[in-house]
């Protein structure tokens, strides 16, 4: 199983979050960064056993390293090192002017890295099944009588620790089902009304990696523009941007509610703008900025979850 839950982990440490960008936020590291004292706190998240290579980049594996290290000390689960992050694994306060600093890494090897995320999560995902089978198969006729107790008892300790390290997702997706009745749009407030409007003026607009404008956006790129022109800031990735606002079951989403999917790399990394009567908007990397069916074969099965932000 450990070779295993390596495999899904390094697939998905490869893989970025469609939604994010090389921006650094106020006070906090996130995806792209470069310099600083990255080499520091990727040592310190090698020494604590999770796989960050040393390299002096923020990229997909040491983000991955950080979801994970949140997870593990029950922080909020989102790859960005922000200050409440910084200190519980530095055990020192984070040093803003250290942050603002930073460079970045360079778009080819951001291309790349989404590219191989793509690979390795494809092979990944065709290949489990058979090798999950293949280990319980194994593990059967390896198994002996004369395990002891304290065998048996450290083996399960190991196994928890592994798969805490591992992240998986499972729990996180609330799979819509394609006959699911979604509750009726109720009276729409004018302020919803005019994001709305704001949200399709915008159908069409290519797709851009990490883009913020009218030019071309990525998913997260196109929610925080479009509610940015209401007066409505949110966290510029997707990932962040569902750790603001109310969480709202799949049984309540009204229009102009957040919807988040899990697409390319496990957890949150696609955003959207409900629209009412189970569609959503959003800036797709096939089609640019559309309208889509929340419970449709694709995107039912990842979809995660929702936020009221208005």
């Amino acid at each position: 199983m450990k070779s295993i839950q390596r495999k899904v982990a390094l697939a998905a440490a490869m893989v970025l979050v469609v939604g994010s960008h090389w921006v650094v936020s106020a006070a906090s590291y996130t995806y792209g960064a470069k310099g600083g004292d990255i080499p520091a706190i990727q040592k310190k998240l090698i020494a604590a056993g999770y796989n960050a290579r040393l390299n002096g980049e923020y990229d997909a594996n040491t983000k991955w390293a950080v979801r994970l290290y949140q997870r593990d000390n029950g922080l909020p689960v989102n790859g960005v090192l922000d200050a409440t992050t910084y200190k519980k694994l530095m055990g020192k306060s984070l040093n803003e002017k250290t942050v603002a600093s930073l460079g970045r890494m360079s778009d080819e090897k951001i291309a790349a890295e989404m590219a191989a995320g793509r690979k390795s999560a494809s092979t990944v995902k065709a290949s489990d099944s058979e090798t999950a089978e293949s280990f319980k198969v194994d593990k059967k006729a390896t198994k002996t009588k004369a395990d002891t107790k304290k065998g048996k008892q450290t083996s399960k300790s190991k196994d928890k620790t592994s798969q805490s390290k591992s992240s998986s997702s499972s729990s996180l997706l609330d799979p819509i089902e394609p006959d699911f009745i979604f509750t009726k749009t109720a009276n729409v407030p004018k302020s919803v009304r005019t994001i709305l409007k704001e949200a399709e003026s915008y159908s069409g607009v290519p797709y851009l990696f990490g883009g913020t404008t009218p030019k071309g956006f990525d998913c997260s790129g196109y929610v925080r523009y479009v509610f940015a022109k209401s007066g409505i800031t949110l966290p510029r990735s997707a990932d962040e941007q569902y750790t603001v606002g109310q969480k709202i079951g799949k049984h309540n989403l009204q229009p102009g509610d957040l919807v988040f999917f899990q697409t390319y790399e496990q957890g949150v990394s696609h955003s959207g703008i409900y629209i009412g009567e189970g569609k959503f908007i959003s800036a797709t990397s096939s089609r640019g900025v559309t309208v889509a069916n929340i419970n449709d074969g694709y995107w039912g099965e990842r979809y995660i979850g929702a936020k009221r932000v208005i």
